[in-house]
C-alpha cells in the first residue's frame, strides 16, 4: 500500500503576500479560505472560497423545522394513543 494522496484532497499553497512564505490554513480542521503566515503571523483571507464552502452546507433554519415538525408529530402521536386507551371497550 503507498502513501499517496488524491489531486483533490491536496489544498493549494498560497504565498504570503508580505515576504513569499508559505501560508497555512487556520481554523479548526482546515477551514477552507483562512491563511496564516507563519513568519509574520498575517491573516489572510480568500473570500471566493469561503463564498464555495458555504453552499454545501444544510441552511440554518433545517434544524429547527425538523425539531418543530417532530414535536408536533409526536404530540399528536401520544395524543392519539392516550385517545384509543381511556375509550371504553
Amino acid at each position: 500500500m503507498t502513501d499517496e494522496t488524491t489531486a483533490g484532497a491536496t489544498a493549494p499553497v498560497y504565498p504570503c503576500p508580505k515576504d513569499g512564505a508559505a501560508m497555512e490554513p487556520m481554523g479548526r480542521r482546515g477551514r477552507r479560505g483562512a491563511y496564516r503566515c507563519p513568519s509574520c503571523r498575517a491573516v489572510f483571507l480568500d473570500v471566493e472560497a469561503m463564498r464555495r464552502g458555504r453552499g454545501r452546507r444544510p441552511p440554518v433554519w433545517a434544524p429547527v423545522a425538523m425539531s418543530v415538525l417532530m414535536s408536533i408529530g409526536m404530540t399528536v402521536l401520544v395524543r392519539w394513543l392516550r385517545s384509543l386507551r381511556a375509550a371504553p371497550a
